[in-house]
């Protein structure tokens, strides 16, 4: 079904409406200047007519000249559309020639004729007030002997109207041939447009669909071709969100699988006795190791969906940065040393003073410096730092890890996103970094990244510095 309230139809009406409010205004200034121009003309010929006729008559009376000769040099002298009316003094016809109908229509009023007369104008215009009738009559005296039966000449035209037609034939034409030409015009840039849009509304039902391999041509630079390059990018976008959603779905069944099964492998073994009591101890560590690894995934999930739900909030208060960091180091080594890499801290030796929320920036750092953990060959040093850096305080986390790819930089942020180099069993839910990036947005701040492949990553963020309190609760808990 046609839809009449489309794209093409509003921009037809909105041309339509343009146009003719444009051929208004043009119509209306030409036609007060034309008709101007024209009457303007017409009186100045009109006025040489009366002064060539009554020259005429008076030739004909001095010279006799006879009733046919003076009808005949008239009605040559007249020109067509004009009549060429002589009365006498009682306002009767004596002779009249040029058109034979012209002047009969006429009703000659003798006062406005007498008043013509007199007045230098001597153009006497029947019919509306404006002088733009139909019919124009000039009148004239003869100017000869008071005897004579001729006494006043009147010029009937036609040829002001007659002008007038023919201009507006033409400016008539013109409208409608640029109307037609237009209009053409008007429909096919608009269909053209229209069918670029239709693409898209149906692409974007086919990627709503989960079709996310739709590519749509862009080679317009305009606005519609920017948009169908924002719906490429877009598809493309939604494409690599889904695929990795979808591996994010595998890893974590995975990596929920596996401690499971280790956590129900160790515990059916102890149950049943098969477990030395001397290397109980040991087991339950390891049941351990893998609680604290699904309880990570599980506080991820949690973190994301109050991301999404807009429910994650911050609580900042003013606390000892340095110290904070110190504790965090602590809990994290015996992981770290189980796998030869040291966690060192650097920077300034004073302590640094920040306000932020203790919990989320320690949940910021505890992500990065596992990542530096996991990515870091054994044997290597993770180090943080915290220097002052103006009104600021910046914080680093580097390793001498595997890097990462220039290619996926920008990526990393991303939520579910793992590199090539990070699909191992070690790693994460590939939630930590957008949850990283989203802690520090809250906190109006945000964390950049420089890495070199085979050389280290380093993550950095800043925060704003405050001075030292008399009493904080946070001064001595070193993040504990």
């Amino acid at each position: 079904m046609r839809r009449y309230s489309g794209i093409t139809v509003k921009l037809l009406l909105a041309f339509f409406a343009v146009l003719l409010i444009s051929f208004a205004i043009t119509l209306f200034v030409s036609d007060r200047f034309v008709r101007t121009q024209l009457r303007e003309r017409n009186d100045q010929m009109e006025a040489r007519q009366l002064d060539v006729t009554a020259a005429l008559v008076r030739s004909a009376y001095r010279e006799q000249w006879s009733r046919a000769q003076l009808t005949s040099a008239l009605q040559m002298s007249g020109g067509p559309n004009r009549t060429i009316v002589i009365l006498n003094s009682a306002g009767e016809v004596v002779l009249q020639s040029g058109n034979p109908g012209a002047g009969e229509s006429v009703e000659i009023d003798p006062q406005a004729l007498k008043e013509t007369l007199a007045a230098r104008d001597k153009h006497w215009r029947p019919g509306d007030a404006s002088g733009e009738g139909k019919i124009r009559i000039a009148a004239g005296p003869v100017g000869g002997d008071i005897s004579w039966n001729a006494q006043t000449i009147l010029v009937v035209s036609q040829a002001f109207q007659q002008d007038f037609n023919v201009f507006s034939g033409l400016f008539r034409n013109i409208m409608i041939t640029m109307l037609v030409v237009s209009t053409i015009m008007v429909l096919i840039v608009s269909r053209s447009m229209t069918a670029r849009l239709r693409r898209m509304t149906q692409a974007a039902r086919d990627i709503a669909k989960g079709r996310f391999d739709i590519r749509l041509p862009d080679r317009h630079r305009d606005e519609i071709g920017e948009l169908a390059s924002s719906l490429n990018h877009m598809s493309a976008e939604l494409g690599s969100l889904d695929r990795m959603r979808r591996e994010f779905l595998a890893n974590v069944s995975h990596d929920l699988r596996s401690p499971l099964t280790s956590i129900g492998g160790f515990v059916e073994a102890m149950l049943d006795g098969a477990v030395p009591p001397e290397r109980e101890r040991h087991y339950l560590g390891l049941v351990r190791e893998q609680t604290q690894r699904m309880n990570r995934l599980v506080n991820d999930l949690l973190d994301v969906a109050r991301m999404e739900g807009g429910q994650l909030e911050i609580s900042p208060v003013t606390y000892n940065l340095s110290s904070w960091i110190r504790g965090l180091l602590a809990r994290m080594s015996p992981d770290a040393e189980r796998r030869g890499i040291k966690l060192e801290l650097i920077g300034d030796a004073e302590d640094l003073w920040v306000r932020a929320d203790p919990d989320r920036i320690d949940q910021v750092l505890a992500n990065l410096v596992l990542n530096a953990i996991q990515f870091s060959p054994n044997g290597r040093t993770v180090q943080v730092e915290a220097v002052r850096t103006g009104a600021d305080s910046s914080i680093s986390v580097r390793d001498r890890g595997v890097g990462i790819p220039d290619g996926e930089l920008d990526k990393i942020w991303q939520r579910f996103y793992k590199s090539d180099k990070a699909r191992s069993a070690r790693t994460g839910s590939g939630l930590g970094l957008a949850i990283v990036q989203f802690v520090l947005e809250k906190h109006g701040t945000a964390a950049s990244v420089i890495s070199a492949e085979g050389v280290g990553t380093v993550f950095t963020f800043s925060l704003p510095l405050e001075e030292q309190p008399s009493n904080s609760p946070y001064s001595v808990r070193d993040g504990v």
